[in-house]
């Protein structure tokens, strides 16, 4: 060693928000309301169930809900809503609750949802404004009617939009085995009788869920990111036509995470207005539900503190989430209240002194990309660090054996915290370094705090005896007692290094340059931590076991080792590149 989609809002979510503006005297606070199913007909026949909401009688904005989770789960929303003065139409997606057809994951969306809203305005209780409510996979389901009705659909809210295959199932070609295998496992069976020991070490990994009991397991994987399973299942094209005001919410401990703030960025673009709130949250505790992370996000900085000094639970970490909804969609849709906060971006910092803070954009404005050159020279002083790399070795080589046998275990970070098959999120402590199948690189501590905000990048170059394999990078923080916790983490698959769209097989021993991207994080290194960067080649169960073969990744039966070489100095200078501010 170098020195879910899942969702979760019942009945309690509908407690009453602080009001907005006029909103506070809207009449229709405390009605019953009405509420129907109807079917909605659709393509080949299909018919999709909806829960129809009403606050009363005549003609109301519509809230669009559409659901792949069962509309009956989520009757809290119309109870909020409702009270509101809105209509509310929550649809369970074909081939799911009460709905007829095949599900589809992703194709069937566009077609359904954009007929979907076509039924709601002929209704006589829509008045013609429109808006969207989408929580992960209810994102992809109904991003095709903010494309398709820009005059209609006057705001929307999204919690994460993973419309494509890389912002959902895959990560730089990996795939995101945590959630992605026990996620389709539960579409046709029950969750409790999911082994996750078993079935994540399955191999050949195809093999996880039988073809018999349902075979998009084994379509979805047939050639990995390139599966013909994944054709018409990029809705991407929707996004970039998205020109509606835009709320969007993700969370630091959220494996989805690029799914909201790479959306975010692209309608940012349109030139309608969007707000974007990320916080240490996971994937189900954005939307403010009882989920709760493991770890301290203060790093201890209050454990150091005096007794008069304030403790970490004074720092608000608790979601906004429906105060938000309900102020966005008020101004935007009817017209009431306050403008919407500004600046546009309001993000949690983890880390020394934790704090909400506040900007214009994401990244943050000022953040410049500053390197820290692995060999360099250590300094606790991060320019001079940064700057090493003049004085740096020519060439300096390390070495590691990676064997997909005994894979390096996932600890913590952005995982999914579904019971039983996922993982527990948050900035657990990291023994990774540990292992003699990592390499671990250290700064010296630091004389002052470092704040980054953006997303860290690894240039790294490495070479492998391996046709395939695959690179992880792990960026950890680490105070004056040794104990070190995650901030960001990336990993890239070898043969998908330059295009997902093709594979790039290795020449053994040749030196190629990996780009690492990581997580998006915004944090604060206290005086007297240091920065990790760990470099090792498997994230476990977080990320499927590269075989190191060359062969099909999810169809080979065969696992080898793989030694792996990591080059730094002024020929080969890889580094880790932070946004830092200031």
């Amino acid at each position: 060693m170098s020195t879910l989609f899942a969702l979760v809002i019942g009945r309690q979510s509908a407690c009453r928000p602080r009001a907005y503006g006029d909103s506070r005297a809207d009449p229709r606070e405390g009605q019953t309301l009405e509420t129907r199913t109807e079917f909605v007909p659709v393509s080949c026949g299909a018919n999709l169930a909806a829960l129809v909401a009403l606050p009363g009688p005549g003609a109301y904005p519509v809230i669009i809900v559409r659901t792949v989770y069962g509309r009956r789960n989520l009757p809290g929303i119309a109870e909020l809503f409702g009270g509101h003065g809105y209509a509310t139409v929550i649809q369970d997606v074909r081939g799911s609750g009460d709905s007829s057809g095949e599900f589809r994951l992703l194709a069937q969306e566009p077609e359904d949802a954009v007929q979907t809203a076509q039924w709601i305005l002929s209704q006589p209780w829509c008045d013609g404004r429109l808006a969207i409510l989408g929580i992960s996979y209810l994102s992809a389901a109904s991003i095709a009617i903010a494309a398709e009705f820009p005059e209609q659909v006057k705001a929307a809210v999204w919690v994460t939009a993973p419309v494509r295959k890389e912002l959902l199932c895959f990560q730089d070609g990996v795939l995101r085995l945590h959630h992605t295998l026990p996620w389709t496992y539960m579409r046709k069976a029950p969750l409790s009788g999911f082994d996750p020991e078993a079935l994540y070490r399955k191999t050949p990994l195809v093999e996880a869920i039988p073809e018999s009991r349902d075979s998009s397991w084994a379509s979805m994987l047939e050639e990995g990111p390139r599966s013909r399973f994944w054709d018409g299942s990029d809705l991407w094209r929707y996004v970039e036509r998205t020109r509606v005001p835009g709320l969007h919410f993700g969370g630091w401990f959220d494996f989805l995470l690029d799914a909201t703030l790479v959306p975010y960025a692209e309608m940012l673009r349109s030139g309608a207005p969007q707000r974007l709130i990320i916080g240490p949250w996971t994937h189900n505790g954005t939307i403010g539900g009882p989920e709760k992370i493991s770890g301290d996000v203060s790093y201890g900085y209050w454990d150091r503190q005096g007794e008069d000094d304030a403790r970490e639970d004074s720092v608000d970490m608790s979601s906004p989430f429906m105060d938000e909804c309900v102020e966005w969609l008020n101004y935007w849709v009817r017209g009431v209240g306050e403008t919407p906060a500004a600046p546009s971006v309001r993000c949690f910092v983890t880390g020394h002194r934790p704090h909400w803070a506040q900007f214009e954009a994401w990244p943050h404005p000022s953040s410049r990309a500053v390197r820290m050159y692995l060999g360099a020279e250590r300094s606790g002083n991060i320019e001079d660090f940064a700057a090493a790399g003049s004085a740096m070795p020519g060439c300096t080589r390390e070495s590691f054996t990676y064997d997909p046998e005994n894979p390096c275990s996932t600890e913590g970070g952005a995982v999914w915290a579904f019971p039983k098959a996922g993982l527990t999120p948050g900035p657990s402590v990291s023994s990774v370094h540990l292992r003699q199948d990592v390499l671990a690189y250290d700064s010296e501590a630091l004389d002052s705090p470092m704040d980054i905000c953006g997303t860290p990048e690894v240039e790294l170059y490495a070479s492998s005896d391996a046709p395939d394999t695959d690179f992880v990078a792990m960026l950890l923080d680490v105070d004056e007692h040794g104990v070190a916790r995650y901030v960001s983490d990336g990993i890239v698959r070898a043969r998908y290094r330059n295009s997902l769209d093709r594979e790039d097989f290795l020449a053994p021993g040749e030196i190629y340059l990996f780009r690492i991207g990581m997580k998006g994080c915004a944090h604060t290194f206290g005086p007297g931590h240091w920065v990790r960067l760990i470099v090792t080649s498997s994230s476990f169960p977080k990320f499927d076991r590269n075989p190191n073969t060359g062969e099909s990744v999810y169809r080979s039966r065969e696992m080898r080792k793989a030694l792996q070489t990591v080059y730094y100095g002024r020929a080969y200078p890889s580094a880790v590149v932070l946004p830092r501010l200031g």
